[in-house]
């Protein structure tokens, strides 16, 4: 079958694979939708880590096609969402506690390739800033991280500032719910924050963009005490003012992936219509052309691009 894989000499190919076989705790899922995310740029670029021969692509859905004779959670036929590795194929082999999740009925392959972001903003939010209600919050970047990092926000009570450069992705974000968004091309962060929280500074920033600006300048807006959760994966080293975060006894905390609980959680949100998935596909494309998806993706114009084997 072909996928697309890192080669043992760094570059990323579509190439021919061997197809998977199922062992007696494994499912074999036939993808239906993988999305593309920043990680698998970096991954191209050489900037983040992955094992030479393993197919790329971590934000996927599918049908369970096989499982193996001690698999009790799944069956033939059923519809999961999956994660870590793999997606970029027509077929994946995974244990069936390894990142497999029934899929709702109500979302739909394309709208389950979101749940991994989902999960990694709502953890963000929920597990690692934990979010009160009436916290003031900025998230930073409003790509697809901070879209659902916003409206996590938004369902446990906090007021949310976003900002950005993208004023398209600003006005989804209103749309969604930000209270204040700030277009960075055009306003003043500073003077927009001071407004926002009537001088008294925010409580809580999630760095989406994963960008030094952006890193520095939320770090200055916290109020004594604020925190900042790093969600945003950066293409190299970022650089910290340790002593304004000493003397002003703010915190950083990383943020990445979620664990299974969190997944549950999305899942659950998801099928009640608490989180709004639709309209974050911004164009679906064969396998084959994955070299324009990726290109695509990398212009960042709409959210979500997704191939199909």
């Amino acid at each position: 079958m072909k996928a697309i894989v890192k080669t043992e000499h760094g570059t990323v190919e579509y190439l021919e694979i061997p197809e998977p076989s199922c062992g007696v705790r494994d499912v074999k899922i036939q993808v239906m939708a993988c999305a593309i995310c920043t990680t698998d740029l970096h991954i191209a670029d050489g900037n983040y880590p992955w094992e030479a021969g393993v197919p790329l692509g971590h934000e996927y859905t599918g049908v369970i096609v096989e499982t193996g004779a001690e698999v009790r959670d799944f069956v033939v036929g059923d519809h999961v969402a999956a994660c870590m590795d793999g997606g970029f194929a027509r077929y994946v082999v995974k244990r069936e506690d390894d990142w497999v999740f029934h899929l709702p009925d109500s979302v739909s392959y394309e709208e389950g390739t979101l749940l991994e972001p989902l999960a990694a903003a709502a953890n963000s939010v929920i597990s690692r800033a934990q979010v009160r209600p009436m916290d003031r919050i900025l998230i930073t970047g409003p790509g697809l991280l901070g879209q659902f990092a916003l409206q996590a926000a938004k369902l446990a009570g906090a007021r949310v500032m976003v900002s950005g450069m993208d004023a398209e992705r600003l006005r989804i974000a209103a749309e969604h719910g930000a209270d204040v968004t700030v277009d960075l091309g055009m306003q003043d962060l500073h003077e927009e924050v001071k407004r926002f929280t009537e001088g008294e500074w925010l409580d809580t920033v999630i760095e989406c963009s994963g960008s030094q600006q952006a890193l520095s300048s939320g770090l200055a807006l916290l109020r004594y005490d604020g925190q900042l959760i790093q969600v945003g994966i950066p293409a190299g080293a970022l650089t910290v003012d340790i002593g304004a975060l000493v003397y002003n006894n703010r915190k950083i905390i990383g943020s990445i992936a979620y664990d299974r609980a969190m997944w549950k959680r999305v899942l659950a949100m998801a099928d009640r219509g608490e989180i709004d998935l639709k309209g974050y596909v911004s164009s679906v494309l064969p396998l084959d052309h994955w070299e324009e998806g990726f290109q695509r993706s990398r212009e960042k114009n709409g959210f979500r691009v997704l191939l199909i084997p």
